[in-house]
């Protein structure tokens, strides 16, 4: 009976260690698998950035333009005036 017993708790140790071996290896797979999901949202994210950024700066010229057409005008309209 104590070769049995011996048995049966190294067949359990190793379906245990089995067990926790398959776990610990899909909770790393899921990890991973957040990890390349975050980084696909950050570069996607990136992207938005330097479209949006370039979008601004192109909006500054348009405005830094119209400021200068503006001044230009008001300059004429004071010349007309005197």
């Amino acid at each position: 009976m104590g070769t049995r017993v011996i048995a049966i708790a190294v067949g359990a140790l190793l379906v245990g260690v089995l067990g926790g071996f398959l776990w610990w290896g899909t909770m790393a797979n899921r990890l991973r698998d957040e990890v390349r999901a975050l980084q696909n949202q950050r570069a996607d994210a990136d992207g938005e950035l330097k479209g949006v950024q370039a979008k601004l700066k192109k909006t500054e010229e348009e405005l830094q333009a119209e400021r200068e057409r503006r001044s230009r005008l008001e300059q004429v309209i004071s010349e007309g005036r005197k």
